[in-house]
Protein backbone atom coordinates (compact mmCIF):
# COMPACT_ATOMS: atom_id res chain seq x y z
CA UNK A 1 0.00 0.00 0.00
CA UNK A 2 1.42 3.52 -1.26
CA UNK A 3 1.47 5.99 1.87
CA UNK A 4 -1.49 8.28 2.12
CA UNK A 5 0.12 11.35 2.57
CA UNK A 6 3.08 11.53 -0.10
CA UNK A 7 2.14 8.35 -2.12
CA UNK A 8 5.57 7.37 -1.31
CA UNK A 9 6.44 3.32 -0.92
CA UNK A 10 6.16 1.75 2.25
CA UNK A 11 7.60 -0.81 4.73
CA UNK A 12 6.21 -3.22 7.24
CA UNK A 13 6.79 -2.80 10.31
CA UNK A 14 4.78 -5.36 12.83
CA UNK A 15 1.08 -6.54 13.66
CA UNK A 16 -1.17 -4.28 15.49
CA UNK A 17 -3.96 -6.14 17.16
CA UNK A 18 -4.52 -8.00 13.94
CA UNK A 19 -3.39 -5.26 11.37
CA UNK A 20 -0.60 -4.51 9.03
CA UNK A 21 1.51 -1.10 10.54
CA UNK A 22 3.14 0.92 7.93
CA UNK A 23 5.48 3.15 7.27
CA UNK A 24 6.33 5.72 4.40
CA UNK A 25 9.97 5.37 3.58
CA UNK A 26 9.84 9.01 2.11
CA UNK A 27 12.58 10.83 4.22
CA UNK A 28 10.29 14.04 4.35
CA UNK A 29 7.44 12.10 5.82
CA UNK A 30 7.93 8.63 7.28
CA UNK A 31 4.13 8.53 8.26
CA UNK A 32 3.20 5.24 10.32
CA UNK A 33 -0.04 3.89 9.28
CA UNK A 34 -2.09 0.79 9.62
CA UNK A 35 -3.02 -1.01 6.74
CA UNK A 36 -6.68 -0.49 5.45
CA UNK A 37 -7.05 -3.22 3.71
CA UNK A 38 -6.31 -5.36 6.15
CA UNK A 39 -8.40 -3.24 8.65
CA UNK A 40 -12.17 -2.72 9.93
CA UNK A 41 -13.72 0.08 12.54
CA UNK A 42 -14.20 -1.89 15.72
CA UNK A 43 -16.59 1.35 16.70
CA UNK A 44 -18.71 1.01 12.56
CA UNK A 45 -21.81 -0.53 14.43
CA UNK A 46 -21.84 0.99 17.55
CA UNK A 47 -21.74 4.24 19.62
CA UNK A 48 -17.95 5.07 20.82
CA UNK A 49 -19.50 6.15 23.81
CA UNK A 50 -21.86 3.34 24.30
CA UNK A 51 -20.35 2.48 27.88
CA UNK A 52 -20.20 6.03 28.75
CA UNK A 53 -22.21 6.72 32.24
CA UNK A 54 -23.98 10.41 31.44
CA UNK A 55 -22.76 13.15 34.04
CA UNK A 56 -20.94 16.14 35.10
CA UNK A 57 -18.34 16.98 32.73
CA UNK A 58 -15.01 19.38 33.96
CA UNK A 59 -14.38 21.71 30.99
CA UNK A 60 -12.44 23.36 33.69
CA UNK A 61 -9.71 20.58 34.12
CA UNK A 62 -6.00 21.84 33.68
CA UNK A 63 -5.23 19.87 30.29
CA UNK A 64 -8.30 21.95 28.89
CA UNK A 65 -6.85 24.77 29.90
CA UNK A 66 -3.95 24.14 28.09
CA UNK A 67 -5.86 23.92 25.15
CA UNK A 68 -8.03 26.89 25.51
CA UNK A 69 -4.95 28.88 26.04
CA UNK A 70 -2.85 27.56 22.82
CA UNK A 71 -6.52 28.50 21.14
CA UNK A 72 -6.51 32.07 22.70
CA UNK A 73 -3.01 32.94 22.21
CA UNK A 74 -3.38 32.74 18.25
CA UNK A 75 -7.15 33.69 17.93
CA UNK A 76 -8.54 35.83 20.82
CA UNK A 77 -11.84 35.62 19.43
CA UNK A 78 -13.90 34.07 16.73
CA UNK A 79 -16.11 30.98 14.96
CA UNK A 80 -14.29 27.75 16.05
CA UNK A 81 -15.16 24.39 14.64
CA UNK A 82 -14.25 21.45 17.55
CA UNK A 83 -14.16 18.54 15.24
CA UNK A 84 -14.74 14.91 16.87
CA UNK A 85 -15.92 17.00 20.28
CA UNK A 86 -16.15 14.00 22.35
CA UNK A 87 -17.77 14.19 25.42
CA UNK A 88 -17.34 18.18 24.81
CA UNK A 89 -15.51 19.27 27.42
CA UNK A 90 -13.29 21.37 25.15
CA UNK A 91 -15.98 22.73 23.26
CA UNK A 92 -17.38 24.03 26.50
CA UNK A 93 -14.60 25.67 27.49
CA UNK A 94 -14.25 27.47 24.28
CA UNK A 95 -17.95 28.57 24.57
CA UNK A 96 -17.24 30.04 27.43
CA UNK A 97 -14.05 31.70 27.01
CA UNK A 98 -16.24 33.96 24.15
CA UNK A 99 -16.10 31.72 21.13
CA UNK A 100 -18.84 31.04 18.62
CA UNK A 101 -18.50 27.04 18.90
CA UNK A 102 -19.81 24.91 16.68
CA UNK A 103 -18.93 21.04 17.94
CA UNK A 104 -18.73 18.13 15.37
CA UNK A 105 -19.45 14.90 17.19
CA UNK A 106 -20.26 11.09 15.77
CA UNK A 107 -21.60 9.66 19.02
CA UNK A 108 -25.22 10.49 19.10
CA UNK A 109 -25.72 9.30 22.83
CA UNK A 110 -22.76 12.11 23.80
CA UNK A 111 -24.53 15.04 21.75
CA UNK A 112 -27.73 14.09 22.83
CA UNK A 113 -26.62 14.66 26.41
CA UNK A 114 -24.50 17.96 25.39
CA UNK A 115 -27.51 19.36 23.36
CA UNK A 116 -29.45 19.05 26.71
CA UNK A 117 -26.92 20.68 28.85
CA UNK A 118 -25.24 23.25 26.95
CA UNK A 119 -27.61 24.77 24.63
CA UNK A 120 -25.85 27.73 23.62
CA UNK A 121 -23.28 25.44 21.86
CA UNK A 122 -24.24 24.49 17.92
CA UNK A 123 -23.78 20.48 18.64
CA UNK A 124 -24.01 18.75 15.44
CA UNK A 125 -24.69 14.67 15.20
CA UNK A 126 -22.43 14.61 12.09
CA UNK A 127 -19.10 12.11 10.50
CA UNK A 128 -16.40 14.99 10.22
CA UNK A 129 -16.16 14.84 6.35
CA UNK A 130 -20.01 14.87 5.86
CA UNK A 131 -19.97 18.27 8.13
CA UNK A 132 -17.34 19.85 6.15
CA UNK A 133 -18.52 19.19 2.87
CA UNK A 134 -19.29 22.22 0.89
CA UNK A 135 -18.45 24.16 3.44
CA UNK A 136 -16.07 27.71 2.66
CA UNK A 137 -14.59 30.01 4.79
CA UNK A 138 -16.47 29.92 7.56
CA UNK A 139 -14.05 29.33 10.68
CA UNK A 140 -11.46 31.15 12.83
CA UNK A 141 -10.10 28.19 13.87
CA UNK A 142 -10.66 24.55 13.43
CA UNK A 143 -9.68 22.25 16.46
CA UNK A 144 -8.88 18.32 15.83
CA UNK A 145 -7.79 17.08 19.51
CA UNK A 146 -7.21 13.14 18.98
CA UNK A 147 -9.13 13.15 15.83
CA UNK A 148 -6.32 12.51 13.16
CA UNK A 149 -5.35 9.31 14.77
CA UNK A 150 -8.79 8.33 14.08
CA UNK A 151 -9.16 9.04 10.63
CA UNK A 152 -8.40 6.38 7.57
CA UNK A 153 -8.16 9.15 5.14
CA UNK A 154 -6.46 12.26 6.75
CA UNK A 155 -5.45 13.97 3.61
CA UNK A 156 -8.91 14.29 2.66
CA UNK A 157 -9.90 15.68 6.37
CA UNK A 158 -7.32 18.36 5.94
CA UNK A 159 -9.03 19.35 2.38
CA UNK A 160 -12.45 19.85 3.89
CA UNK A 161 -10.78 21.85 6.79
CA UNK A 162 -8.26 24.09 4.62
CA UNK A 163 -11.91 24.92 2.17
CA UNK A 164 -13.77 25.63 5.96
CA UNK A 165 -11.00 27.94 7.16
CA UNK A 166 -11.89 31.73 6.96
CA UNK A 167 -8.19 33.51 5.19
CA UNK A 168 -5.70 33.81 8.32
CA UNK A 169 -7.25 30.79 10.39
CA UNK A 170 -5.64 28.35 11.99
CA UNK A 171 -5.79 24.72 12.42
CA UNK A 172 -5.07 23.44 16.31
CA UNK A 173 -4.13 19.73 15.71
CA UNK A 174 -3.38 17.63 19.19
CA UNK A 175 -2.20 13.61 18.24
CA UNK A 176 0.20 10.66 19.68
CA UNK A 177 3.80 11.45 18.55
CA UNK A 178 5.13 8.27 17.36
CA UNK A 179 8.41 9.52 17.13
CA UNK A 180 8.13 11.05 21.08
CA UNK A 181 10.46 9.14 23.69
CA UNK A 182 8.04 7.30 25.37
CA UNK A 183 6.80 5.60 21.77
CA UNK A 184 10.31 4.59 21.69
CA UNK A 185 11.09 3.92 24.91
CA UNK A 186 8.36 1.60 24.83
CA UNK A 187 8.08 0.43 21.43
CA UNK A 188 5.25 -2.60 20.85
CA UNK A 189 4.26 -2.14 24.64
CA UNK A 190 3.06 1.96 23.63
CA UNK A 191 -0.47 2.29 24.84
CA UNK A 192 -1.37 4.76 21.81
CA UNK A 193 -0.72 1.34 19.28
CA UNK A 194 -4.32 0.33 19.16
CA UNK A 195 -7.07 -0.86 16.68
CA UNK A 196 -8.79 2.15 16.83
CA UNK A 197 -5.83 4.65 16.10
CA UNK A 198 -5.03 3.87 11.80
CA UNK A 199 -2.52 6.88 11.70
CA UNK A 200 0.74 7.29 13.80
CA UNK A 201 2.17 10.78 13.39
CA UNK A 202 5.15 13.20 14.56
CA UNK A 203 5.19 16.48 13.65
CA UNK A 204 7.47 15.37 10.39
CA UNK A 205 4.58 13.48 8.92
CA UNK A 206 1.75 16.07 10.21
CA UNK A 207 4.36 18.91 8.99
CA UNK A 208 3.71 16.46 5.32
CA UNK A 209 0.39 16.39 5.77
CA UNK A 210 -0.35 20.15 6.40
CA UNK A 211 1.90 21.57 3.86
CA UNK A 212 0.47 19.75 0.95
CA UNK A 213 -2.30 22.25 1.90
CA UNK A 214 0.11 25.47 2.52
CA UNK A 215 0.60 25.21 6.01
CA UNK A 216 3.60 25.88 7.99
CA UNK A 217 3.86 25.02 11.78
CA UNK A 218 3.53 27.96 14.12
CA UNK A 219 3.54 25.93 17.25
CA UNK A 220 4.23 22.79 18.65
CA UNK A 221 4.18 21.57 22.41
CA UNK A 222 5.31 18.27 23.39
CA UNK A 223 3.11 16.68 26.40
CA UNK A 224 3.83 13.39 28.60
CA UNK A 225 0.28 12.50 27.71
CA UNK A 226 -3.00 13.41 26.62
CA UNK A 227 -4.19 14.90 30.31
CA UNK A 228 -1.10 17.18 30.90
CA UNK A 229 -1.48 19.28 32.69
CA UNK A 230 -3.53 17.67 35.53
CA UNK A 231 -3.15 20.27 38.44
CA UNK A 232 -0.60 18.99 40.78
CA UNK A 233 2.31 21.37 41.07
CA UNK A 234 4.83 18.38 41.64
CA UNK A 235 3.27 15.80 39.04
CA UNK A 236 3.25 18.25 36.47
CA UNK A 237 6.98 19.91 36.84
CA UNK A 238 8.41 16.09 36.55
CA UNK A 239 6.08 15.36 34.10
CA UNK A 240 6.41 18.64 31.82
CA UNK A 241 10.27 18.17 32.36
CA UNK A 242 10.17 14.49 30.82
CA UNK A 243 8.61 16.03 27.98
CA UNK A 244 10.40 18.73 27.42
CA UNK A 245 13.58 16.55 27.59
CA UNK A 246 12.01 13.84 24.60
CA UNK A 247 10.06 11.84 27.12
CA UNK A 248 6.75 12.74 26.14
CA UNK A 249 3.94 10.86 24.36
CA UNK A 250 1.80 13.58 22.59
CA UNK A 251 2.42 16.48 20.47
CA UNK A 252 -0.11 19.63 20.35
CA UNK A 253 0.46 22.29 17.14
CA UNK A 254 -1.16 25.12 15.18
CA UNK A 255 -0.58 25.23 11.75
CA UNK A 256 -1.57 28.41 9.43
CA UNK A 257 -0.56 30.32 6.46
CA UNK A 258 0.39 33.47 7.12
CA UNK A 259 2.68 35.02 9.44
CA UNK A 260 2.96 33.33 12.60
CA UNK A 261 1.64 35.67 15.43
CA UNK A 262 3.87 35.65 18.60
CA UNK A 263 3.92 31.92 19.94
CA UNK A 264 3.33 31.04 23.68
CA UNK A 265 5.53 31.45 26.08
CA UNK A 266 5.37 27.36 27.00
CA UNK A 267 5.97 27.00 23.07
CA UNK A 268 8.33 24.55 22.11
CA UNK A 269 9.34 25.07 18.04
Amino acid sequence: MECPICSGKTKFLRIVEGTPLLQCLSHDCRFVFLDLAGWKSPDIHKDYYSDWVSGRLNPAAPWIKARLNIVKSFKPTGVIADLGAGLGETAIALSQAGFSVVAIEESRKAINYLKSVYPAISWRNQNISQALEGVLHQFDAITMFHVLEHIPQPKNIIRLADNALKPGGVIVVEVPDVSGGLARLKGRRWEYFIHHHVNYFDKRSLGRLMGVFGYQCFFVQRTYHFSYPQGDVAKDFVKGTLARIGLNSIIRTVWGKQHAPIAPKHSRI
